[in-house]
């Protein structure tokens, strides 16, 4: 036997004598807890084999620095593979403890990150953040590059947690940069997984697909099967958002289908609860029931809470539908008990309380060491919450402004008593508004949404305003109106189809009503937004389409839009809206869409237009309930 064979027995002998030259036998460790790393990704399983062994043998020989990476490294693993074990948390503080002291840079990059890592699985946000933020100093000192990719692949991930898409976005593009420069392309294929489901958030499905399917090509390509399942739930979830349930059922059963060989149970939890909704949309509630229970019991083992109380909703539901009332009460309760201790704990977790974060050591040492960096992350963050509140107070007053500039709804009222705009800034600004206008004999109503929302769309819509006024100055015909908006916009944004220019601009729905005798002569002009004509008594709706083209962007400077004339009967009434009523999405991520939007007008067709405006105004805020709102929210209607 040779001596590299002879010492290993030694180490792992219950009683060792002391060795006399340690040096090769640390370094046999350190080769242990480097392959452990290495393999973290692409063999998760023999990666814990590999930092079990090198933890042994530290502690036979007492080496620090190898229990230190072991502890590192099985935590890590540990996460990985949603094995929740008890003492991981402190195996990893420990293991950071140690590189702290040591100044051991890349030991504390990994262990900042495995720290986010982990408090973000908690749920405690502002700790996972704060270890990050400070990993990435250190990375940055040391031009740690794999470091770097990783920790702004964490960050990215507790920003999505917070919605927080545009710095969640930002964060993993710079970690696909980094990761692919070092050529660390496993890593890269999950940083287009993650770019892919952060525009899946923002219901931009054209660039989630793209980036989903760069990001299963990049695995096929290197034979990395093992994380392919999670490209399939992330399409599973983008369709399930776009209204295709089929589609999305069909990726969620691929996606466990392709799962039985690693058996990520997190991966399989979010497939059983996917499943479980399509069965419920089609009610078959046996089965739906059945998925949701397995679901069940694979969150408790994890205690992940926020899809514990998801599930308990959704049983809830299915036994509703069984007509099994007793067990639809009990899944409610522990829902509303279980969400009720989730926002709570979402709510004591803010950014401003980030300074206490490292507040969770012993010794005397380390006590003063996070009392100091504490009193430095309190400055900042009480910088930064001053800097939030100047912002913050300049926008109420920008929506002050607009409010102002926007028509008052009681001079519309004035002439039109019966009807309502109902508008929901998704901001404290919006970037839709509405306009009213009149000449002699003559009333116009408008209804626009613009390129975007909050600041930049309330800077348009202001825009907007001012440019619909000056054109009732110029033509008193709608069609003419639009294409005077049109080349005004153009002109003030220097819109020339140059490259690089703004292509910011507005959809619009323009009416002119005038009175003629017991009737009224209704002109509309339109850019993408379309006008709705319910006739009194009438179960149907009649939609008259828009010119397919903006105002503004692309759009030709000598752009004609159609002009539409009708007359209107006394209880006829008419609706003009952007499109964020029917665009919101609600439980399950389903969009509400136009369809079911006419539906709900149709149905509230007996009511006052007061009353339309509050049933309409309480439907959307039941249906958008746990969810984001979308978009800016205009709807008008009027009744003649």
């Amino acid at each position: 036997m040779d001596k590299r064979a002879s010492d290993y027995e030694v180490y792992l002998s219950p009683k060792p004598a002391r060795m006399k030259e340690p040096s090769n036998s640390c370094k046999q460790i350190d080769t242990l807890n480097e392959k452990s790393w290495e393999r973290r990704y692409s063999n998760t399983s023999e990666a814990l084999e590999l930092a079990l062994k090198a933890e042994t043998l530290s502690k036979t020989m007492e080496y620090e620095k190898g229990m230190a990476y072991a502890g590192l490294n099985r935590s890590v693993c540990s996460f990985l593979m949603s094995k929740n074990e008890e003492g991981i948390l402190e195996k990893l503080r420990i293991s950071h403890r140690y590189f702290l002291a040591q100044n051991d840079q890349v030991g504390l990059v990994r262990a900042l990150n495995g720290l986010g890592n982990l408090y973000d699985s908690y749920g405690e946000y502002e700790k996972g953040l704060t270890y990050c933020l400070e990993g990435l100093k250190h990375a940055e000192r040391i031009d740690y590059k794999e470091g770097l990719g990783d920790l702004l692949s964490t960050c990215g991930n507790i920003y999505s947690r917070l919605l927080d898409y545009s710095h969640a976005l930002e964060s993993y593009q710079k970690s696909l940069v980094i990761r692919e420069s070092i050529q660390e392309l496993k890593a890269a294929a999950s940083s287009l997984n993650l770019i892919a489901r952060t525009y899946t958030s923002l219901g931009d499905f054209d660039n989630g697909l793209l980036y989903y399917n760069k990001s299963i090509e990049l695995r096929e390509r290197l034979n990395d099967t093992g994380a392919l399942p999670w490209n399939y739930l992330g399409l599973a979830s983008l369709y399930e958002k776009k209204g295709e349930p089929e589609r999305a059922l069909l990726y969620y059963s691929k996606s466990r289908a392709l799962n039985q060989k690693s058996k990520d149970r997190r991966l399989d939890l979010h497939c059983l609860i996917g499943i479980g909704r399509y069965l419920l949309l089609l009610r078959d509630t046996t089965r739906g029931i059945s998925e949701l229970e397995e679901a069940l019991g694979i969150a408790s083992s994890l205690n992940a809470k926020p899809l514990l109380y998801e599930i308990h909703f959704l049983l809830a539901s299915a036994y509703e539908l069984s007509k099994n009332m007793e067990l639809a009460l009990l899944h409610f309760r522990k829902f509303h008990t279980l969400k009720e201790e989730v926002l709570n704990m979402e709510l004591g977790n803010r950014l401003k309380n980030q300074q206490i974060s490292f507040a969770v050591e012993h010794s005397e040492q380390e006590a003063e060491i996070y009392r100091l960096r504490n009193v430095e992350l309190k400055s900042a963050y009480e910088e930064i919450e001053e800097k939030n509140k100047d912002i913050t107070s300049s926008i109420n007053y920008a929506s002050l402004i607009q409010q102002a500039i926007l028509p008052d709804p009681c001079m519309i009222r004035e002439h039109f008593p019966e009807s309502f705009i109902l508008f929901n800034p998704k901001d404290i600004v919006s970037g839709d508004f509405y306009w009213f206008g009149k000449t002699a004999g003559s009333n116009y109503i408008a209804a626009a949404d613009c390129t975007g929302h909050g600041v930049p769309g309330a800077m348009m819509s202001m825009l907007g305003i001012e440019k619909l006024n000056e054109s009732l100055l110029h033509s008193d015909q709608v069609s003419e109106m639009l294409s005077y908006l049109n080349r005004s916009i153009k002109r003030s944004l220097g819109q020339s189809g140059k490259a690089g220019e703004s292509r910011d601009g507005m959809d619009i729905a323009l009416l002119c009503l005038r009175k003629a005798g017991d009737q009224f002569k209704m002109n509309y002009a339109a850019a993408n937004r379309p006008l709705l004509i319910i006739r009194k008594e009438s179960d149907e709706i009649t939609e008259i389409k828009a010119t397919k083209v903006a105002i503004g962007g692309f759009t030709e400077d000598d752009q004609v839009f159609a002009s539409h004339e009708f007359t209107l009967n006394k209880g006829d009434t008419v609706y003009v809206f952007s499109d964020g009523y029917a665009d919101q999405f609600g439980m399950g991520g389903k969009k509400l869409k136009t369809s079911k939007f006419k539906e709900i007008l149709l149905s509230i067709q007996d009511r006052d237009l007061d009353s339309q405006k509050t049933i309409l105004d309480s439907f959307i805020k039941e249906w958008k309930e746990g969810q984001e709102q979308t978009d800016d929210i205009l709807v008008m209607g009027i009744r003649v």
